[in-house]
């Protein structure tokens, strides 16, 4: 089925997952339907997924990036997210394709290695690594949506901003020059809102005005961090 109505996949099941079929939106290419593939696999073989409709399952294009633990459509998305990654990209064939330090070369390299789409390998990258990591996702400057590692600080851009003005990758945008930068030097202030971070960054750019940004946090071994809960002080009896 080529034309969705706004979904990205369907399962077609019962709710005790007697038998199921799986359509996938073949529009935007095949990795990206390869995903869907293995998304809608997960919600068939995760038996406490309660279905979204009399008939199945139905994803839409956000589902596909859902990483959030709420409610409980939302937590049966990123499970699936992460029951498809996992198949697709597992830990023993991404790891011999990561360079010693983060680059964003790393993900091309898997992308076309593992055939899944570049938005997986950036996810995994950042899931895979020891770095504090970040990516964001943009179009002709403007922020589609954004993804934080574990411990990364608050990201203080979101859907519909713009680029910060001071990033390099606002300058790489601009130069609309297809192509990987070099790892640079950030101000913290341009994308996060601590000063007491070292913050560096590295944008892809394509020829058809996307690009990913990859951030990269190092963070004070006496992190203070607003966003991380305190913890008390011991007391002895």
């Amino acid at each position: 089925m080529d034309r969705f109505d706004g979904f990205e996949g369907m399962l077609l099941t019962d709710q005790v997952r007697s038998t199921g079929a799986i359509l996938a939106n073949t529009s935007k290419g095949y990795r990206r339907a390869r995903f869907t593939v293995a998304h809608e696999l997960g919600h068939f073989l995760m038996e406490r997924h309660e279905l979204t409709s009399d008939g199945g399952f139905t994803c839409r294009a956000q589902d596909m990036r859902e990483t959030r633990d709420g409610r409980q459509h939302v937590r049966q998305e990123s499970q699936a997210n992460q029951f498809a990654a996992e198949l697709l990209a597992p830990t023993y064939l991404v790891t011999p394709l990561l360079s010693p330090e983060p680059d964003l070369r790393d993900a091309q390299r898997m992308r076309d290695h593992l055939d899944i789409s570049l938005e997986v390998c950036v996810r995994r990258m950042i899931g895979g690594r020891d770095e504090v990591l970040a990516a964001v996702w943009s179009f002709k400057g403007e922020v589609r949506y954004l993804v934080k590692g574990s411990g990364f600080p608050y990201v203080t851009v979101s859907r519909g901003d713009r680029l910060p003005p001071i990033s390099a990758a606002y300058r790489a945008v601009q130069n609309a020059q297809p192509g990987f930068t070099e790892f640079a030097e950030a101000h913290p202030l341009s994308w996060t809102s601590r000063t007491d971070v070292d913050l560096y960054e590295q944008t892809r750019m394509s020829n058809n005005g996307h690009a990913v940004t990859l951030l990269w946090a190092d963070i004070p071994d006496d992190d203070d961090d607003p966003d991380r809960p305190e913890l008390s002080v011991p007391t002895f009896r």
